[in-house]
Order: C-alpha cells, then sequence, then structure tokens
C-alpha cells in the first residue's frame, strides 16, 4: 500500500472520530464501513511505539492539525511532522506485512 492510499484512510478516520458523535445516530440505523477502517488502524497502531501512538491520537482521533497537536503536546511543529512521517511508515511496513491490501472502508 503507498503512503498516499495511507494518508487517504487516515484523513477518512479523521472525518469518523471528529464527526463521531453525529454519525452515531446514522451507523445504528445505518451501518458504514468506516467503522472497520477504524478498527483495523487501531489494531495496528495498539502495537505502536508510544511516541507513535499518541501522535495518531492528536492527529487522527482528535483531529487536531500538527501545529495544533505541536502546541498541545509542547513539541516543535517539526518534531510533529517528522513523527508523523515515522507513524506513515510504521503503518505502510504493518500493512505491507499483512499482504498490502488497501484496508476496506476507506471511501468518505
Amino acid at each position: 500500500m503507498t503512503l498516499n492510499e495511507i494518508r487517504q484512510q487516515l484523513k477518512t478516520i479523521r472525518l469518523y472520530y471528529t464527526s463521531k458523535a453525529r454519525f452515531s445516530a446514522a451507523f445504528d440505523t445505518l451501518p458504514h464501513s468506516v467503522t472497520q477502517l477504524a478498527e483495523q488502524y487501531a489494531k495496528i497502531v495498539r502495537t505502536a511505539p508510544l511516541d507513535l501512538y499518541l501522535i495518531y491520537y492528536e492527529l487522527y482521533v482528535k483531529g487536531l492539525t500538527q501545529e495544533a497537536a505541536a502546541v498541545d503536546l509542547n513539541y516543535s511543529a517539526e518534531y510533529i511532522r517528522q513523527k508523523n512521517k515515522k507513524l506513515l511508515l510504521f503503518l505502510q511496513q504493518r500493512i505491507n506485512e499483512q499482504g498490502g491490501e488497501p484496508i476496506e472502508g476507506d471511501r468518505t
């Protein structure tokens, strides 16, 4: 899986988590595959080093920008960018170890 495909899926996951309360009632009535996508990424991130886990949480679960995450965590924006790049590479490695197939549910 390419880094761009992973970035696209992470955008979908960010939208899901930041709008989860709004989607909740809709998903109860009409399930959507994005929940599976978020669960599959959560399984991968669960095995990540804590620094990458924290970056995933701040950027994709809380939906912060890299700059806002830097302020929130008291790091430089460049440090967050570097950690996000490492996170993307970590995700790519894990996904490729699982066969490299795109994870289902990546449509916004």
